[in-house]
């Protein structure tokens, strides 16, 4: 029997998630998206001499696919272009409070009239105010929808048979 008051001896691993460099830059050029397609990106980190035609050898594309198919790279890839997207909606959603600000200060201190109509008018379509549709909800029994659902697989179903 083991003595229970003895602790076992913890060791503190550290993941090795840490990119090289030109892991990283390859995750770098992909994110940019000036480039077409992750071969080329693969192509100019890492140097790749092009064939007599110009062009990007075919083993480069079997490279750069086993380069984004690691799990490291793969994550990296992830959290950058979620960073990107929440920097794009932020940046959007702080032009448009700002849009909205200027509206509402335009609407109220403006020195001509048409001037605070127009800013008033533009607030008023950012919430649908003016909207030319019309929308009518009609009120139906569960049982009128069951029949006309029946209705419709019923005319399938002929149809299917007479073809």
């Amino acid at each position: 029997m083991t003595d229970k008051t003895e602790k076992p001896s913890l060791k503190i691993v550290k993941k090795d998630t840490d990119l090289t460099i030109k892991q990283r830059a390859f995750v770098d050029e992909i994110i940019r998206g000036k480039l077409g397609s992750y071969k080329e990106a693969y192509a100019k980190v890492y140097d790749v001499t092009l064939t007599k035609q110009g062009k990007i050898p075919k083993w480069v594309e079997v490279e750069a696919s086993k380069l984004v198919a690691n799990p490291k790279i793969a994550l990296s890839l992830h959290k950058a272009i979620q960073r990107k997207e929440d920097t794009a909606v932020a940046s959007s959603l702080r032009t448009r409070n700002y849009v909205l600000e200027r509206l509402m200060k335009e609407s109220q201190e403006a020195d001509s009239d048409s001037a605070r109509i127009t800013a008033l008018s533009l607030l008023g379509k950012t919430v649908n105010l003016f909207s030319d549709t019309i929308e009518i909800k009609e009120a139906r029994d569960s049982n009128d929808i069951e029949a006309e659902i029946e209705e419709k697989i019923i005319a399938l179903l002929s149809k299917e048979e007479a073809e």
